[in-house]
């Protein structure tokens, strides 16, 4: 807390394509993100698998809070019409009893995904998506679709904030070097750091991953040590990739659902 007789801080206004970073979904209010663009990171494993099932032909993922509500929303959705729903997601990094697939992105194939929808549940990136959803887009980013991401935003004239999930309550690594791979790009195309240093500090945590090899640096994050304890070294390694997929998630609230950015439904 400042002392109470401090004047006030210098003017650091950045009028001109904003970006900022947050490490944790909860050192941010929703209302600060309204008419934003809103990068969601969830990079072990949400990101990564809800990337992966639009790159083998999901139509769309509809996340949701609980195990049960996406259940609900599975018997809600079968006879409508649409698509074939699966169950997907973890609670712990474990697939819920009842569900078709866990939070592994290599499981979704087009063999297990393609055309269907996925009602979606995790432990951290679902709270964060509904967290953002006062912005004007609401995207989902990691590391395997960092370019993409960024062609995706880097002349939109909007304030950019790139949300880090964290891991429960806890800020994560995991999350923190995708955001910073992000603000390297996106510095180069023109934007401008807020006054908050929480975007250099992500620079930075990036830049010492480049040294020591990324996949180390994910593995020794806080969602990484998680997964090498109930022997998911592989999922690590497979979030750890970058820029392997050609696509941009982005969540429409209204609708509750995520689809391809450019590819959504109307309405």
């Amino acid at each position: 807390m400042a002392a109470p007789d401090l004047p006030p801080p210098p003017p650091h206004v950045i009028t001109e394509r904003p970006l900022a970073v947050h490490l944790h979904v909860k050192l941010v209010n929703p209302e600060s993100l309204a008419g934003s663009v809103v990068i969601v990171i969830d990079a072990i494993r949400a990101s990564a698998t809800i990337c992966q099932a639009f790159a083998s032909g999901a139509v769309s993922v509809l996340p949701t809070l609980s195990i049960d509500e996406a259940v609900a929303l599975r018997a809600k959705l079968a006879n409508d019409g649409g698509p074939p729903i699966l169950l997907g997601g973890e609670r712990g990094g474990v697939m819920p009893p009842g569900f078709d697939l866990d939070n592994s992105p290599p499981k979704y194939t087009p063999e297990r995904v393609l055309g269907k929808r996925v009602a979606f549940s995790t432990t951290n990136g679902t709270a964060a998506l509904l967290h953002a959803r006062q912005a004007a887009r609401v995207l989902v980013g990691s590391m395997l679709n960092i370019g993409a991401m960024c062609r995706e935003v880097e002349h939109d004239p909007r304030p950019v904030h790139i949300l880090c999930c964290g891991t429960r309550e806890e800020i994560s690594q995991d999350d923190i070097l995708p955001a910073g791979a992000m603000v390297e790009r996106l510095l180069a195309s023109g934007r401008q750091i807020v006054s908050d240093d929480s975007a250099r500090l992500a620079l930075l945590a990036w830049r010492g991953a480049i040294a020591v090899g990324v996949e180390k640096a994910m593995g020794d994050s806080r969602g990484g040590r998680n997964l090498h304890r109930v022997g998911l070294a592989s999922d690590v390694a497979y979030c750890s990739q970058v820029d392997t997929l050609d696509v941009v998630p982005e969540f429409f609230p209204a609708r509750g659902e995520i689809a391809l950015a450019g590819a959504a439904r109307p309405g």
